[in-house]
């Protein structure tokens, strides 16, 4: 960062616990900005972006391939200082959002530059990364000076689509039956029948799963049960996928001529990855499976897809914030009286700037404005940056973002 910036942070309010914001979230905070001495600048920024992105390699040497892929749900914009030559001008895929514009002039402080982002109310993928690819909501602050190199700040937001219970089939139950006739080293047959309670799960939850065996074959068995979970990367034609094992386990032996019934129940992670299935490159799914294990022969099993929801977290966009969270106190205008004993500049042209007994206006913290209610004629001015409260201070992280 530049010897003149000595700060430069963007910092968003929790609107919940769980620090998680869903579709239609209004995404309010601030850019903190303090330099050490007069900068002037171009064009100042902070943008919030929704995009999956996947990238993988396979083969080597001549052979090697990269497949890549992008897909992007929105981008929102909002300009705290903008080029005057593209003011009034579209962006092309951008949502310009309105806010308090300043004057490209900032003097030496602590600056404090407000923005309020509204999250589209469209169907969008939750927060994930994966080994290839990742879907990431993420907000960026860029300054750009004349014959300077661009400073820029980012961080993460953690979405998670609103589960508006509205899925009535994810409450259906699933049933399915299998058996096997025993052919080699044994004789006789064994099935099963496995029913769960529903299809859809929440975070957390507990699938509850009724196994019914019948073992009338000669061989002794033991029940076997798994949960997977598939990551599946799309991109210019290609499929890559992984696994992981997310429940894994066996129950005691069945002995020849019994039947059972069992009930199983798997605890699911709080923080398990929710199930994906509307993003064209990225896919999340899960299979629940159910076996019978038989030594030396294939096991007979049923499996059911499995959808993982959103635990019921989030605050309704209707509600406060819950207690804990405390308000970030207003901007606060900082007047810099000019030194003793000599006459402060552009006296006659801003006769109210360093009068201490005019009120003070939000725009004389950073640039050389007037009061706007006695503005001379012809003379069109804009407010300049608010200030920073250096009591105040935030903890951010600024991972890596795409443009």
């Amino acid at each position: 960062m530049s010897r003149s910036i000595k700060e430069l942070i963007i910092h968003y309010d929790p609107i919940n616990e769980s620090n998680i914001f869903t579709c239609g979230d209004i995404v309010e905070g601030r850019v903190v900005l303090e330099v050490t001495k007069e900068i002037k600048v171009d064009s100042f920024f902070v943008k919030l972006t929704g995009d999956a992105i996947v990238c993988w390699t396979e083969g080597s040497g001549d052979d090697e391939t990269t497949y890549r892929d992008h897909e992007r749900y929105f981008k929102l914009k909002q300009y705290f200082i903008q080029e005057s030559s593209k003011k009034g001008q579209s962006e092309k895929n951008t949502t310009l959002v309105s806010g308090e514009t300043y004057g490209p002039v900032i003097r030496p402080g602590s600056h404090v530059f407000p923005f309020r982002f509204h999250l589209p109310q469209q169907n969008m993928p939750p927060s994930f990364k994966g080994y290839h690819g990742s879907v990431k909501y993420v907000m960026t602050v860029k300054l750009k000076r004349p014959w300077r190199p661009t400073s820029t700040k980012c961080t993460e937001l953690t979405f998670l689509p609103r589960n508006d219970g509205t899925n009535d089939h994810l409450l259906q139950p699933q049933s399915g039956t299998e058996e096997k006739k025993m052919k080699h080293f044994g004789s006789g047959k064994m099935s099963m029948t496995v029913t769960t309670d529903k299809t859809g799960y929440m975070q957390g939850e507990t699938i509850r799963v009724s196994v019914d065996v019948d073992n009338s074959s000669s061989r002794d068995v033991k029940l076997k049960y798994s949960l997977k979970q598939t990551h599946t990367f799309k991109a210019e034609g290609s499929t890559n996928k992984g696994f992981k094992v997310i429940v894994k386990e066996t129950k005691d032996c069945i002995p020849s001529g019994e039947k059972t019934k069992f009930i199983v129940d798997m605890n699911l992670p709080r923080d398990l990855t929710v199930t994906i299935e509307n993003c064209r490159i990225i896919k999340v799914q899960y299979e629940l499976k159910v076996s019978l294990d038989v030594s030396f022969a294939s096991d007979p099993a049923v499996r059911f897809p499995v959808v993982i929801l959103p635990a019921d977290q989030q605050c309704p966009p209707w509600q406060d914030p819950p207690a804990g969270f405390q308000p970030y106190p207003p901007p606060q205008p900082n007047l810099v009286p000019y030194p003793a004993g000599q006459p402060p500049p552009y006296e006659e042209l801003y006769p109210n700037l360093y009068d201490p007994t005019a009120l003070p206006h939000p725009g004389a913290a950073a640039g050389l404005y007037p009061d706007p209610n006695v503005v001379l004629p012809g003379f069109n001015p804009t407010p300049s940056a608010p200030v920073y409260d250096p009591n105040q201070s935030t903890k951010e992280s600024f991972p890596n973002v795409p443009n």
